[in-house]
């Protein structure tokens, strides 16, 4: 088979991996496998639903297998006691993995980051995406959306270790890539170098006119990508950048070819003042959900609502790029930057969010944290922001579980705790629906039914 043939099929084989581990196992084969039983103290099965106390949740071949009041065993349960593992979390609070749809695991908040391009391989840029989608996972995110940078090194580098981690190769949480964002001409929102250097690093993805973006579309499908990310705005950190970077066209072309391919498609809008034009003309295409936004118009949140479309937020990124008070701007992730850019950051974190005006409009959001702007396993900072523009603490929760899986259209499989879904879980000590910070502090994380973080449990029993 060819390798064209091989990246085309590369979600096919993630999917496979990762949603049916085991199906093709003979049926006395799958009977026989080993079962995890945990012991949860309290079980936020749904975030829409009511906390349970004293639960147990069986775990077999990767999937939930049953939940049950009470602490099971073995042989409650029919199992042999040599194939049977109990993770003992009675003392903690148990609730579904957690999604975060906006990262750049092959970034790091850096000043030197500008030249990676130049200066390092798509090898290195792997062993960095792989450290940083450890430090993610044990955070308790074990699905993400990689949003890509428009660079053929961090591409590569994020497929090979989306792929690795599907065979288990490598320790992380379940990536989605977009490979690299589809953008227009001049707007790709990365660094440039002089033409003969641009000519060997150029961004990817770049295409002008509806046929041409239909083609730059297959074109990052055909490389591997889940999802298809556009950039439909200018960029914040990028002086007079347009309001609007496709035509209406060229963004229904994006948005029909991905779906035709059986893709989500993104439209990342990091926006500027009166960009609003951007964003409602991605909604109007049908885009799946629109990013940032962080300066709206007053048709923005009617149009997604009529939509029926979702909005993926990133306040934490803002809120930890700069300082706590103009004197000490250069003290926070983004520090390096000119100072005209931090200003116009402090601005933006002491200005009221869109978010406020989303929710408040009756808005679905779904999780998205922008870490590699900030250092990758912060990603949690987020709901305490989202908490700040009024959403409450299980809607915060929500947008991280149910909503996440279903914009990406896997609630089938993931996102509560159910039988027949993903053993994604988390465990925390105290209750995030009277302290959302307590996420902060993730104590376990089991993904696919795997223990890979366990710190304070009680402990596991054969």
């Amino acid at each position: 088979m060819s390798s064209k043939c091989i990246s085309g099929l590369t979600l096919l084989g993630t999917v496979l991996v990762s949603f049916a581990a085991g199906s093709h196992e003979p049926t006395g084969a799958a009977n026989d496998a080993p079962i995890l039983i945990v012991w949860a103290g309290t079980l936020l099965a749904d975030p829409g639903r009511a906390p349970s106390a004293n639960q147990s949740i069986v775990i077999r071949n990767g999937l939930i297998e049953r939940v049950s009041s009470g602490r099971l065993s073995a042989a409650s349960i029919g199992s042999k006691p040599e194939r049977t593992h109990i993770l003992d979390l009675s003392a903690l609070y148990v609730l579904p993995g957690l999604f975060d749809l906006h990262v750049h695991l092959s970034t790091e908040p850096d000043p030197a980051g500008s030249l990676d391009e130049v200066t390092l391989t798509s090898a290195d840029l792997a062993l960095r995406a792989a450290a940083n989608a450890e430090k993610t996972l044990r955070a308790g995110f074990t699905t993400v959306l990689d949003m890509g940078t428009g660079r053929r090194a961090h591409e590569l580098a994020v497929y090979a270790v989306r792929d690795a981690i599907a065979s288990g190769r490598v320790q992380g949480p379940r990536i989605l890539a977009v490979g690299s964002p589809v953008s227009s001409p001049g707007n790709s929102r990365t660094s440039r170098f002089q033409p003969d250097v641009e000519r060997v690093v150029a961004p990817q993805g770049v295409c002008s006119g509806p046929e041409d973006c239909r083609r730059a579309v297959r074109e990052q499908v055909q490389r591997g990508a889940d999802v298809i990310n556009f950039y439909n705005t200018g960029s914040l950190l990028s002086p007079a950048s347009p309001a609007q970077t496709f035509t209406d066209e060229e963004m229904h072309a994006i948005v029909e070819t991905a779906h035709s391919l059986n893709r989500k498609a993104v439209a990342d809008g990091a926006g500027t003042p009166g960009s609003a034009a951007g964003v409602n003309a991605a909604i109007r295409a049908g885009a799946d959900w629109v990013d940032t936004v962080i300066f709206p118009g007053k048709d923005t949140w009617p149009l997604l609502a009529k939509a029926g479309r979702n909005y993926a937020p990133h306040l934490y990124a803002v809120v930890a790029a700069v300082g706590e008070d103009e004197a000490h701007l250069s003290e926070g992730s983004m520090g390096w930057l000119p100072t005209p850019v931090l200003e116009v950051l402090f601005k933006l974190k002491r200005a009221t969010p869109a978010a406020v005006a989303a929710h408040a409009a009756g808005i679905r959001m779904v999780f998205a944290s922008d870490a590699g702007v900030f250092a990758h396993g912060k990603n949690a900072g987020e709901f305490e922001q989202y908490v700040k523009a009024g959403l409450t603490r299980a809607e915060a929760i929500a947008t991280a579980t149910v909503n996440a899986a279903a914009v990406l259209g896997t609630s089938a499989d993931s996102g509560t705790l159910e039988p027949g879904k993903r053993a994604d879980l988390i465990a925390v000590s105290g209750d995030p629906l009277s302290d959302i910070r307590v996420l902060n502090n993730v104590r376990v994380v089991v993904r696919s039914g795997e223990v890979v973080k366990d710190e304070g449990a009680e402990g596991a029993h054969p």
